[in-house]
């Protein structure tokens, strides 16, 4: 039984004809949009990003204020209903019932101050809207893969930036956050103000109140280099064998993502990718192009290459390197960590995606830990501290549109035979931001980590007010 002290939980919502009157009256006071169930365009505003995950809450709120927030924190103490924010759609995980939906798109504010290496961000802005505003200045942000992914969002869940190695996990870079508390009060969280609200916020922010915007740190970059390297699926293993040794020695500066994928026989797949499966490497490395190739060269030699795509890019051009999707679709995913990975444990894998593929599996990814992330000096400034392990693993079953989503006591068995290889090799924590649909913060931290957590969130938010999409555990 765990002894990790857990918030009251509010009211439970009476059973009730149409919408609790204090969400009705929401529509006459606020600036922004109110929509419930029921209403025109309902389906479509409480859709996730991941379609697979079925949301179902008390009502959707667009607020444009503030005010508008403070409105909606009223308004949810008085039907008994819980707070839960999406920017943009991602990292949804539950169904939400009981809740009401907070999107905080129109809360778009970018700033950068070049001199001073930071930017303040909107809670609604994503990640190539901020990029762009950084071309030519030579800085970068800790950006991830996806650029329609809120900033907001992928800070405050940790954060397993492209940069990572390098600087470290991309929550550190919060400077501060701007929030709605519990109490309705705006507050500006720093280091000297609330250092322990702070280090929640980097990495567990979802649980603590509705972030209006964050001033986050810059880092010099004069060049990059990087792209998509396309191999025959049958290479994965001397692939994935070359580029772990590359990485033993190389700078923290580059990072190599691994990947298998199947790619589905549908028009919106280049004709010539159409229902292949290939080995794939993402590469980015803080440098120039010389010393990029230079680093590259033993990968691209080891085993035939089917596209190259490796070039110089700037920060604004960072979401081309991995090219995923901007659409939303179904998708089923899964996430671990390894210790290493060894001749035997790549074996294990390759051999265990192939199997999963006939069960429906589309990618299997692997991304490098070390540099930075791996340093136990670095990190405790935030709950999302050092993390030991090598690599995190990341699996995904991309639905076809229109298919039926499994039942979620079936979602694993698509997900069984990596999970049965890497049960002898995985390492316990990861970072939350790769967490799958299901997972909650137990799996990323420690239980002291996690009893901290939950005194923070006793201290600000002592009703639970506030749902993240990444729960504490139960």
């Amino acid at each position: 039984m765990s002894t990790t002290p857990q918030p009251m939980q509010p009211p439970t919502q009476p059973p009730a004809s149409g919408a609790h009157p204090a969400l009705s009256a929401l529509s006459g006071i606020l600036e922004g949009a109110l929509v419930l169930p029921g209403d025109p365009g309902w389906d479509d505003v409480r859709a996730p990003w991941n379609l697979a995950v079925d949301q179902q809450p008390s009502a959707v709120v667009r607020p444009r204020s503030v005010r508008d927030l403070r409105q909606v924190i009223v308004a949810a103490r008085e039907a008994g209903l819980g707070v839960t924010v999406q920017p943009r759609g991602h990292g949804a995980a539950a169904d939400l019932a009981g809740q009401i939906l907070v999107r905080t798109s129109a809360f778009d504010e970018v700033t950068v101050n070049v001199v001073g290496r930071f930017a303040r961000v909107g809670a609604g802005v994503p990640w190539g809207t901020l990029l762009n505003r950084l071309d030519g200045t030579g800085l970068i942000a800790l950006a991830g893969t996806n650029p329609d992914v809120s900033v907001t969002g992928y800070l405050l869940s940790g954060g397993h930036s492209w940069f990572s190695r390098w600087q470290g996990l991309a929550a550190h870079s919060i400077r501060a956050v701007e929030l709605i508390d519990a109490t309705g009060v705006l507050r500006r969280v720093t280091k000297d103000s609330d250092p322990d609200l702070l280090w929640g916020l980097r990495g567990a922010g979802g649980l603590f109140g509705v972030v209006t915007a964050l001033e986050i740190e810059l880092y010099p970059a004069a060049d990059l280099f990087g792209g998509k390297i396309l191999f025959p699926a049958e290479s994965a293993e001397v692939v994935f064998g070359a580029a772990a040794d590359i990485l033993l020695d190389a700078p923290p500066e580059l990072s190599l993502f691994l990947g298998l994928i199947n790619l589905p026989d549908v028009e919106q797949v280049p004709e010539l990718l159409r229902g292949r499966s290939f080995t794939q490497v993402d590469a980015v490395f803080v440098g120039s192009e010389a010393a990029g190739s230079a680093l590259l060269a033993p990968l691209v030699s080891i085993a035939p290459v089917i596209a190259n795509l490796c070039r110089p890019f700037s920060i604004g051009q960072l979401g081309e390197v991995s090219g995923e999707p901007q659409e939303p679709s179904a998708t089923l995913d899964w996430s671990r960590t390894v210790s290493d990975l060894d001749t035997a444990t790549i074996a294990s894998l390759v051999e265990a995606f192939h199997t999963a593929s006939y069960a429906g599996l589309s990618l299997l990814q692997l991304r490098p830990l070390g540099g930075l992330i791996g340093d136990p000096t670095v990190g405790a400034d935030g709950v999302v501290g050092h993390l030991d392990a090598g690599f995190m693993l990341f699996a995904a079953a991309i639905l076809p549109p229109g298919a039926p989503v499994p039942a979620a006591a079936d979602r694993h068995l698509v997900f069984q035979p990596l999970e049965d290889t890497v049960h002898a090799v995985g390492v316990p924590r990861i970072v939350p931001t790769m967490l799958a649909a299901g997972q909650d913060l137990g799996v990323a931290f420690t239980p002291e980590e996690l009893q901290r957590l939950a005194g923070i969130k006793a201290r600000v938010d002592p009703e639970n007010l506030f749902r993240s999409n990444r729960p504490l555990p139960a």
